[in-house]
């Protein structure tokens, strides 16, 4: 039952009524649960961003220009290192609530704002004197560092001037050198001058609190406070995060594999003319469009950390822009737009439905109840996994069975406009999810193989080992195995959003998601600029919601009329209805073959036929005749499809309208070619093979127009043989030249002989060399399997030919009877 499509006129309004509430409770339980939970969950509840990023610049050149250094006239830059390992450290040790509260409350050097001050008119290797400072997210300056050549003299320290220098700059810096332990300390030895480097350290938790500093000279080269985890919990962080990426590596890997996939299939329906661009241009402009914004609008953390030869950040930023705008983008955008043009194609035949509301919002009838509806049910769903996961995950923290780790913010703490940051990435990363793994694959899967089951097997499958790479895993990743579960539990459950209502409710269920995990930053976040930044983000957020709801309460159904109607969705709809009519034609023709198979004491009798397209002009049949006699007849129409089988429907009639008037085989096939001949074109032809089998005599006489030999098979022991009587085809001569050509022939039969009346294709059949299957591999194929009955016989028959083709699509009609004298 639908918990939104029902319509009150029906009668069933206030059951939906109750049903529809009842989500909209579940869903505003689960938003309580994820706003109460979040502290519990996710690491990214650790950062508050108390400064915004220009801020952060602004106190480190303060700082920097307090020092004495020339900043203020190089280009300067900030990207934000979210301490991921050290989270997950206090995490295991502290639990969730407690490590994101030590961190928040910036008393630990943990995530902090790394700052860079460089000429941009130089490359790398000549801007020789280089500037780096390191920010806390509220302003705290846990280090600097100021690089100069080897070359250049100083003034050098003695060793104890340089501690006193060191210890005394740590002291203004608000450090308590007295609670540290000197470590190490070392000298550098240049030709013109001294540097040296000491480290202090103190302990606590199993965590090591570190402070260095640098004298070069008599000058403070720099310094940085850190907070370490252990090396032993290090060391397995390594090997985790070594994995991982491994694991990432694979998923793009296969990303690579299903774009040539996706793209190949696409150009080959579109050479067929099966599918139609108009709508997927409409789709890849909304995809580009959002991924370009959300690239513009993450600009400053492009490129952090990369490095590409010579060049300095602001020219590798420059660079990793175009790659990401014009390569990466522009792949993932071409992939969407190939998965949409044969998803469509394939969901308007086998659900159109499921489009309905894309349709809606596509031709901008946004007011709607096939879109709204969707919106509507995706929110609510959306909130319902998201709030339902944050319980799942809470449960399993506190049994201590999971932690769960976070290496990044996405970009979010760099982003030009921080509330757009978590709409744009939502709605270009749900499309591209639900594009590919749910329109496409489970549409086409389903069209292709005809079991859903399989369908969503299959994607649920593709969907788990490409999430990795497409997808933003909400609150973090776990363990191995438990982030493998849990990516396959969500792949279930959008699948089922999809196959039970559409496209826009999985598409927004997965928006929904992935907007408010990359938004929860806003709401961790102290600053003026945040309080700003969380109601433009909820206002943006609730505006679909809005959308969706007027959409619902109007009722209004989208539909085409017939002028407006797209030429490629017409195209589709035709094809569906020909599917359609050539599914009932199939019907139809079936079943004027024989539904049973004569049961005649001393004969084990059976027949069958296979088209190869949806109907055909094969044909066999079974006609009672007096004196417990029985006519076999197998033909072959010439041709393929709905020509040769509106023949074989008339070369039915006609054959039994004559064969109970005359028991010669070679007098029936006579009189039916007299009248074929004065009905059918005169291109066209039929081959037929016709016997009557005498069980009192145990004779049978056959004649055969044009139609394959007749084998007999003898017991064991004894020989076979092509019973091959002369004839011409039906329908190519009025009669005379018929009647003179054709022969008839009679055989006795014997107790365990066995006779196949079959068509040619069998015969015809071919391997992937081109190969034909063969006579001779018939009649040994035969003779291999005339112990079995006649039905398992004919089964045994068609897989040898099956396997002989190697899986190549069936080229003809596949016919045959057996009668075996048991």
């Amino acid at each position: 039952m639908s918990l939104w499509n029902r319509d009150p006129a029906a009668g069933v309004g206030r059951e939906t009524g109750r049903v529809s509430v009842l989500l909209v409770l579940a869903a505003l339980v689960a938003v309580a649960a994820f706003a109460f939970l979040v502290n519990y969950v996710t690491p990214v509840a650790s950062v508050d961003l108390q400064l915004t990023r220009a801020e952060i610049l602004a106190r480190g050149q303060a700082y920097m220009e307090g020092l004495g250094y020339p900043v203020s006239a190089l280009q300067d830059d900030a990207t934000f290192k979210f301490a991921g390992q050290t989270q997950l450290f206090l995490q295991s040790g502290k639990g969730m609530y407690a490590a994101n509260a030590a961190m928040r409350a910036d008393s630990l050097a943990t995530h902090a704002w790394e700052l860079s001050w460089y000429d941009r008119a130089l490359t790398r290797s000549q801007n020789l004197e280089q500037y780096t400072a390191s920010v806390s997210p509220s302003g705290r300056i846990l280090g600097h560092d100021h690089s100069i050549p080897d070359t250049l003299a100083r003034a050098s320290a003695t060793p104890g001037e340089a501690r006193e220098i060191a210890e005394t700059f740590l002291r203004k810096q608000g450090i308590d050198v007295a609670k540290y332990v000197l470590q190490t300390s070392s000298d550098n030895k240049h030709a013109s001058r001294v540097d040296y480097r000491f480290v202090w350290s103190k302990n606590g938790a199993g965590a090591e609190e570190t402070v260095w500093v640098r004298i070069q000279g008599r000058e403070v080269g720099g310094f940085q406070l850190a907070y370490e985890p252990s090396r032993e919990f290090a060391s397995t962080f390594t090997g985790r995060a070594t994995t991982w990426t491994f694991l990432y590596t694979a998923s793009v890997a296969v990303v690579f594999l299903l774009f040539f996939f996706i793209v190949i299939l696409f150009l080959k329906k579109y050479h067929e003319g099966e599918v139609g661009t108009r709508t997927g241009l409409m789709v890849l402009a909304g995809v580009l469009a959002m991924l370009m914004l959300s690239t513009v609008n993450e600009y400053a953390s492009l490129g952090s950390g990369a490095s590409i030869g010579d060049l300095n950040t602001f020219s590798v930023r420059i660079v990793m822009f175009v790659f990401n705008a014009f390569i990466l983008q522009l792949f993932l955008g071409v992939m969407v737009f190939a998965a949409w043009t044969v998803g469509e194609s394939s969901a308007r035949t086998v659900w159109p439905a499921k489009v309905r509301g894309a349709d809606a919002a596509l031709y901008r009838a946004f007011l709607t109840r096939d879109l709204g509806e969707g919106i509507l049910r995706g929110y609510m769903w959306g909130l319902i996994f998201l709030g339902g996961y944050g319980v799942l995950l809470y449960l399993l923290q506190e049994a201590g069975v999971s932690r769960t780790l976070v290496n990044t913010l996405h970009s979010f703490p760099e982003a030009h406009v921080q509330f757009l940051h978590p709409i744009m990435n939502a709605l270009a990363l749900a499309a591209v999810s639900e594009v590919i793994f749910r329109l496409f694959f489970l549409s086409y899967l389903k069209e292709r193989f005809g079991k859903t089951w399989l369908a969503v097997l299959i994607s649920v499958g593709l969907w788990t080992a490409t999430a990795l790479s497409l997808w933003i895993v909400p609150y973090g990743t776990l363990s191995i195995v438990q982030s493998g579960v849990m990516m396959l539990l969500f792949g279930f459950a959008f699948s089922l959003l999809f196959l039970r209502y559409d496209l826009v409710t999985s598409f927004t269920a997965n928006f929904v998601m992935i907007a408010l995990y990359l938004a929860i930053p806003l709401f961790t976040s102290s600053s003026d600029a945040a309080v700003f930044g969380r109601a433009a983000f909820l206002v943006l957020f609730a505006l679909p919601l809005i959308l969706g709801a007027v959409g619902t309460a109007r009722g209004t159904r989208f539909d085409f009329t017939p002028e407006s109607l797209p030429t490629h969705i017409r195209r589709i709809s035709e094809r569906v209805r020909m599917a359609k009519e050539l599914e009932i034609a199939r019907s139809v023709q079936m079943s004027l073959l024989p539904k049973t198979d004569p049961a005649i004491e001393g004969y084990d009798i059976a027949g069958i036929c296979v088209p190869a397209l949806e109907v055909g002009g094969d044909y066999f049949d079974f006609i009672t005749l007096g004196g417990r006699k029985i006519g076999i007849a197998v033909g072959d129409v010439s041709g393929k499809g709905v020509p040769a089988a509106i023949y074989m429907t008339l070369t039915k009639g006609i054959l039994q309208s004559h064969a109970e008037d005359a028991v010669s085989p070679r007098a029936v096939l006579s009189k039916v070619n007299n009248l074929m001949y004065r009905t059918i074109e005169r291109n066209s032809f039929v081959s037929m093979l016709y016997a009557v089998l005498d069980p009192q005599t145990r004779t049978m006489r056959f004649a055969r127009a044009g139609q394959c030999p007749l084998i007999l098979s003898q017991r064991e022991g004894g020989g076979g043989a092509f019973l091959s009587p002369k004839g011409m085809a039906l329908g190519l001569e009025v009669g005379k030249v018929f009647d003179s050509v054709i022969e008839e022939q009679e055989v006795t039969l014997k107790q365990g002989e066995t006779l196949v009346f079959y068509t040619d294709g069998f015969t015809e059949a071919m391997d992937n060399n081109d190969q034909e299957y063969g006579e001779e591999r018939l009649a040994s194929s035969i003779s291999r399997n005339r112990q079995l009955p006649a039905a398992e016989m004919i089964r045994k028959l068609c897989d040898d030919v099956r396997q002989f083709t190697g899986g190549r699509a069936q080229h003809d009609d596949m016919t045959m009877v057996v009668v075996k004298v048991v």
